[in-house]
């Protein structure tokens, strides 16, 4: 594919440059309200081929920045969707150790009044 786009860009540059040279005939044109005389057939083909490359150019930079926002934006999207299954996950973790730890408290108290490491006074308070 990149020889045959190689070929076809060397083969129109010689022919632009064939027609360029060729034609010496001397032509008038206006554009926007400037007048441009005393140019050769050549030279006028040559003004327009070099429109027809600055258009090319802008459209095949337009292009590029189109196809790399879109690439930006579907990496944001591929990151969005991992965060929120990331938040969906953690959820999920955190509800079973809710249910754990409320099973796990089920029967007991948290501060054993006796025989525990710390034991409630009369006053509300912990002693050791």
């Amino acid at each position: 594919m990149v020889g045959l786009g190689l070929l076809l860009l060397v083969l129109s540059g010689a022919l632009t440059a064939a027609v360029a040279l060729n034609n010496t005939d001397a032509a008038n044109a206006s554009a926007f309200g400037y007048s441009f005389s005393g140019l050769s057939t050549g030279g006028l083909f040559l003004f327009g081929a070099l429109t027809g490359l600055v258009f090319g150019l802008g459209l095949a930079m337009m292009l590029a920045g189109a196809a790399r926002r879109r690439t930006r934006r579907r990496g944001l999207k591929s990151q969005v969707k991992a965060v929120r299954s990331e938040r969906e996950s953690l959820a999920e973790e955190n509800a079973r150790l809710q249910a754990e730890l409320e099973a796990s408290r089920g029967g007991a108290e948290v501060y054993p009044a006796e025989g525990g490491r710390h034991a409630e006074t009369k006053s509300g308070m912990f002693r050791r």
